[in-house]
C-alpha cells in the first residue's frame, strides 16, 4: 500500500512537508501546492519558491503540481521543473474553488473534454518525467467526467488520482463511490483513489470496494491526524510519544515562523492557523483552541498552549 499526501494551499508547504515527514512519516510521496502558469517570460524564480531542492529535505518524495490551461505555458512550467531534478509533474483539474474554476482552470475544465484533449495534445511527453493528473468526478455531473476520462485514455499518462465528489460539491456532502467505480472502470491508467479518509474503517471500506486499488491520497485527514498514515499502516503511537510529537511539531513551526515573521500578530494569527485542522486531534472540544483564536500576545498564546498539549488525551 502507497499512501500520499494530498496538497492543501497554504497549508501543505515545504517547512509543513519536511516537518511532517521527519516527524511522523508514513507517506510515500508529498504532492506539493499548485503553482499556476502564466506567461513563460513571468515565470520568475518566486513562483518555485516552495519546491526548490534546498528548502525541501524530503525532495525526493515531493512531486510539483501545476495549474494551466495552456499547454505551452504548462510544457515550460514542467521544463524548469524537471531542469530542479524532479521526476514528476501533475496537472490539476480537480481544484473545486470559484476564484480558480472561473478563470477555466482546475476542475472547471472538466466541463470540457474537447479541451481537456486539445491541452493533452500539447504536452511534452518524455520517457523520464512522469506526467499525472489529479481530477474530480466531473464539474457538476459525472458525464462530464466520463467524457475526460474517455479523453485521458488517448495519452500517455501514467497515474489519475480521482477525488470521488465532483467540483461543484467542493469538500461537501459525501464521496460518491459508485460514480468512482464508473471512472476506475473506464480509466485505462493506473487510478488512485482520493477523498474522506479519515479512518482505518474508511480505508477498509475503500480497499473493499476496490481490491486491486493499492494508492490512496489524503489531505483534510492527515492535517487532522497527523499519525494517520502510520494508523493505517498498523503502526501503534503511544500517548505520551505521540504528545511530544505533536509539541515538537508545533515548536518547530512556531520557531519557523518566528525567523521569517517579525510581526508578532501576524506570527500568531499563522499559529491560530496551524491548530484549525490539528484541534479536532488535540481539542475536538474546542476548550482551549477558542481561546487560542482570541488571543492577542505571544505570552498568552504560549500558556494557553501548554495546557492544551499537557491536558489532552488525544482524539485518535
Amino acid at each position: 500500500m502507497r499512501l500520499y499526501f494530498a496538497p492543501i494551499r497554504g497549508v501543505t508547504l515545504a517547512h509543513y512537508r519536511d516537518l511532517h515527514a521527519k516527524i511522523f512519516g508514513g507517506i510515500d510521496k508529498y504532492y506539493a501546492p499548485f503553482i499556476v502558469t502564466t506567461e513563460p517570460r513571468q515565470a520568475g524564480d518566486i513562483l518555485f519558491e516552495d519546491i526548490k531542492p534546498r528548502l525541501n529535505a524530503c525532495f525526493k518524495q515531493v512531486v510539483p503540481q501545476l495549474l494551466s490551461n495552456n499547454s505551452q505555458d504548462f510544457n515550460y512550467y514542467a521544463s524548469k521543473i524537471q531542469d530542479m531534478g524532479y521526476s514528476e509533474v501533475n496537472w490539476n483539474i480537480g481544484c473545486p474553488f470559484p476564484t480558480v474554476t472561473n478563470k477555466r482552470r482546475g476542475s472547471g475544465l472538466l466541463e470540457d473534454p474537447d479541451f481537456v484533449k486539445k491541452f493533452l495534445s500539447g504536452i511534452d511527453y518524455t520517457d523520464d518525467f512522469r506526467f499525472t493528473v489529479k481530477m474530480r468526478l466531473g464539474f457538476s455531473e459525472l458525464d462530464e467526467g466520463i467524457e475526460v476520462t474517455e479523453r485521458l485514455n488517448l495519452f500517455p499518462i501514467e497515474d489519475v488520482i480521482i477525488h470521488a465528489r465532483t467540483g461543484v460539491q467542493k469538500y461537501g456532502g459525501h464521496v460518491d463511490l459508485e460514480g468512482f467505480d464508473i471512472l476506475y472502470k473506464l480509466c485505462r491508467h493506473n487510478v488512485i483513489y482520493n477523498g474522506d479518509i479519515y479512518t482505518q474503517d474508511d480505508l477498509d471500506q475503500i480497499r473493499s470496494a476496490f481490491p486491486k486499488i493499492d494508492t490512496f491520497m489524503i489531505g483534510r485527514g492527515l492535517l487532522r491526524n497527523p499519525f494517520l498514515a502510520n494508523q493505517l499502516r498498523g503502526d501503534s503511537i503511544g500517548l505520551s510519544t505521540a504528545k511530544d510529537q505533536i509539541w515538537g511539531f508545533h515548536e518547530e513551526m512556531f520557531t519557523h515562523y518566528t525567523a521569517r515573521i517579525p510581526d508578532e500578530t501576524y506570527r500568531i494569527g499563522k499559529m491560530k492557523d496551524f491548530w484549525t485542522y490539528l484541534s479536532d486531534l488535540v481539542d475536538p472540544e474546542r476548550q482551549f483552541t477558542n481561546e487560542i483564536r482570541r488571543t492577542q500576545t505571544e505570552k498568552d498564546y504560549r500558556i494557553l498552549v501548554d495546557k492544551m498539549l499537557s491536558q489532552t488525551k488525544l482524539n485518535f
